[in-house]
């Protein structure tokens, strides 16, 4: 197993990896649409989507990867009702005509504290 970390994506405080990658597979640990570098979460919503997809991209081409080899997205959202329109926005932009497997659900607390953060996701990936 290869532990994957890059400077263009927020950093994980403890003892969790940005990503892991085995055989092949690339498995992104819970990300957000933090800014790398102060960690602050955008007031918008949609600007925090774009982040969190940069930050995708950048771990994923850390692990010699890219968008197009992602196989899942699990997304956690605090309100799945209100923002899911704008990240289905950013997604069909971000993707193209790759379409991974996802699942998203709604919960009201994850995240660091007081970050307030609307989405994370965890990422499946193969690059073979």
């Amino acid at each position: 197993m290869r532990v994957i970390e890059t400077s263009a994506a927020p950093a994980h405080t403890g003892p969790v990896p940005q990503a892991v990658e085995a055989g092949g597979w690339i498995y992104v640990s819970a990300l957000f649409g933090a800014d790398p570098t102060t960690h602050a979460i955008p007031a918008d919503a949609r600007d925090e989507v774009e982040q969190l997809f940069a930050n995708l991209a950048a771990i994923l081409e850390a692990a010699g990867a890219g968008l197009t080899d992602v196989v899942r997205v699990g997304i956690v959202m605090r309100a799945l009702q209100r923002d899911r329109p704008v990240f289905n926005q950013v997604w069909a932009q971000r993707f193209g005509d790759h379409r991974p497997a996802r699942s998203a659900v709604e919960a009201s607390d994850f995240g660091r504290r007081g970050e307030n953060a609307r989405f994370m996701v965890e990422v499946t990936a193969f690059h073979g």
